[in-house]
């Protein structure tokens, strides 16, 4: 009986967790005149959020970022390099300030095979 209860359990989830990914992969078809840049939602009079990166909604709650800062963020580092610093850092935080991850490609010194 446990595990009749069992097997419906995770039926359930499996359905449920594809109801869920189907939901979030189908994207809105393409309507002329409706925004699809950052840029045009801006020309047509989207909400501007305050955030970083920028992001711009239109009225039936699309949203786009702005790859401006999307990019320009990219070249700055947001992590600190400590290669060299004999510590091989293979899993870090994903936070401003943090170490960058290192392995044996990108920091030799600290990480040996």
């Amino acid at each position: 009986m446990q595990s009749l209860r069992s097997g419906w359990l995770i039926a359930g989830c499996l359905i449920t967790l594809s109801f869920g990914c189907v939901g979030q992969a189908t994207p809105r078809p393409a309507v002329a005149g409706r925004p699809t840049s950052f840029k045009e939602c801006v020309a047509a009079g989207g909400k501007i959020l305050k955030s970083y990166p920028a992001q711009c909604v239109t009225p039936d709650g699309d949203r786009f970022i702005d790859d401006a800062q999307v990019l320009k963020g990219r070249a700055e580092r947001a992590c600190k390099d400590l290669c060299g610093d004999g510590r091989c850092e293979e899993i870090v935080c994903m936070a401003v300030g943090c170490p960058c991850a290192e392995s044996p490609s990108t920091c030799p010194s600290d990480c040996k095979d």
